[in-house]
């Protein structure tokens, strides 16, 4: 079983120290471990989960391939879910046949798929608003823009396993976990810059559990931490949507549980957009409105209980509509579905996030979505400074099996003053590299300042580099806990080393971990 932690009691847990004294307080656990209890109990069921790639037998754009975005494969009777390499949901099929857009050649299974991004509003919208009064900047000046996706990048990677030929990159699973008695999918993965090459580095880790809680529903349990120097504070979670050949009718609820049909145009200007409060908390698309039984698909985002952007409740709201409406753009096979939230993400900051999709026929959907958004939501949460992920290591390589010698015992969740330790390879050399900074071996290259003068700002884009992070000889092998930054006052604490073999890099270096 997942072990579970209300943000109440972790708050205060952040108060026992680690060491001999709190010795009985220590308990070991996993990196994946993080997830807070919804409190939703799962109906009967069952599921089942691989690994190894079986397509989705869905049709798609004859110039994308599914093989490479395919990371697992989660079935129920009532659903099936592709899951990409960025922890994102790539494909899901019920009774509509295939739900997810059928992609684009420039960005597979990167943009219209169900996903978390994230930005900052102060560095990402003067960019816009410059590019958008000159139409000719945006090559020089697309490497400046900050956009965080779970999925990957926009733009092709160098290639794969060695190969020159283009390939898309997508966000690095650095741990995966599938536990049939739950019928849980646990990931945890490194959130890319969608733009490149860019200059911005990107410090956001996404945790999220694909659970079947039976009955045709799908509870989507995240976890984002920013390890990051930017303060992020506009957050897309979930960003997604449906294939509109195969659910073509969007409808919205309404704060007594009805709902109303909600046609609309996603484009450059008068998106349809409601405030969370002013919602019940969900929207889907049926085949037909008409008809109780029709196949459906119910996206259950909430209703902004917690009200966190204090009152500004155009703050919390959801967008949708026909994609590709403006100008010179064409209609896509996409219906958007884009929740936003102003959650104030600054740097060593984490947030819960969680949604639901249910599928079904549609009275089923819209009763199950009704009970289930007042579960559904974002706020801010913290974590206890007790629970410790060990790691051993045998033959070269790292567990956390407890095979092999004793290594470390990090700290399994990010608390106050640590930052996420991983472990990379170089595949060329075989060399392996324990971290705080996943791009240790990606390749720079300086990038000048393009922007003029006049812009106000500028000097923040001075001496930038792009990074190369999809690089194929990078390999992103494992997220091995939190280290503290610094010497905790309390405590039984020790530097972090690496094994014999293995190179501890410099950002590594004057971490603090559990003796």
């Amino acid at each position: 079983m997942m072990l579970k932690y209300f943000t109440s009691i972790l708050v205060l847990r952040c108060l026992i120290p680690i060491g001999v004294a709190a010795e009985q307080s220590l308990s070991t656990g996993s990196v994946l471990d993080i997830f807070p209890d919804s409190g939703v109990v799962a109906d009967a069921g069952e599921a089942s989960c691989s690994f190894e790639y079986s397509p989705s037998g869905s049709t798609w754009n004859p110039a994308v391939d599914e093989s490479q975005v395919f990371l697992a494969s989660f079935k129920t009777p009532d659903w099936q879910l592709g899951i990409g390499k960025g922890g994102h949901i790539y494909s899901l099929k019920g009774v509509y046949g295939e739900s997810v857009p059928p992609q684009r050649q420039p960005s597979p299974w990167n943009d219209e798929v169900w996903q978390a991004v994230i930005t900052s509003e102060g560095l990402i919208a003067p960019l816009q608003k410059y590019q958008n009064a000159n139409p000719g900047v945006y090559k020089d000046t697309g490497p400046l823009m900050y956009f965080v996706h779970q999925a990957g990048i926009y733009v092709k990677g160098a290639g794969v396993e060695g190969s020159k030929t283009a390939a898309p990159f997508y966000s690095p699973c650095f741990r995966k976990r599938w536990n049939p008695k739950t019928r849980t999918l646990e990931l945890v993965n490194w959130m890319q810059q969608a733009h490149t090459p860019c200059v911005w580095k990107s410090g956001v880790l996404i945790y999220t559990a694909y659970q079947d809680m039976g009955n045709g529903v799908i509870e989507v349990n995240q976890v984002l931490h920013n390890f990051g120097t930017e303060r992020l504070d506009y957050l897309n979670t979930p960003w997604g949507g449906v294939r509109n050949s195969s659910l073509p009718n969007p409808i919205m609820s309404k704060p007594d549980g009805s709902w109303e049909a909600a046609e609309g145009l996603y484009g450059w200007e008068n998106i349809p957009t409601r405030n969370l409060v002013d919602s019940g908390g969900w929207m889907a698309w049926t085949q037909d409105v008409e008809k109780e039984t029709s196949p459906s698909l119910a996206l259950v985002f909430g209703r902004d209980e917690g009200n966190i952007s204090n009152g500004k409740r155009q703050d919390e709201a959801i967008r949708w509509g026909m994609a590709g409406s403006g100008p010179a753009a064409m209609v896509r096979d996409y219906e958007v579905a884009e929740r936003m939230s102003h959650a104030n993400v600054g740097p060593g900051e984490s947030w819960s996030i969680r949604w639901y999709l249910v599928s079904g026929e549609l009275a089923k959907v819209c009763d199950a979505a009704n009970r289930l958004a007042k579960h559904s939501g974002v706020e801010r949460i913290a974590f206890d400074n007790n629970v410790l992920q060990s790691i051993w290591h045998k033959n070269g390589a790292f567990q956390q099996t407890g095979e092999g010698d004793p290594w470390q015992r990090f700290i399994a969740f990010p608390v106050k003053d640590t930052v996420p330790v991983f472990l990379l390879k170089d595949k060329r050399s075989g060399k392996q590299i324990v971290t705080a900074d996943p791009y240790a071996l990606a390749e720079t290259e300086p990038y000048p300042n393009p922007l003029p003068e006049s812009y106000v700002g500028r000097e923040v884009f001075n001496n930038r580099v792009i990074y190369r992070q999809y690089a194929p000889h990078i390999g992103y092998e494992n997220l091995l806990g939190y280290a503290y930054t610094k010497k905790p006052d309390a405590g039984e604490t020790k530097e972090l080393t690496a094994p014999e073999g293995i190179t501890l890099h410099d950002s590594a270096k004057s971490l603090w971990i559990v003796r």
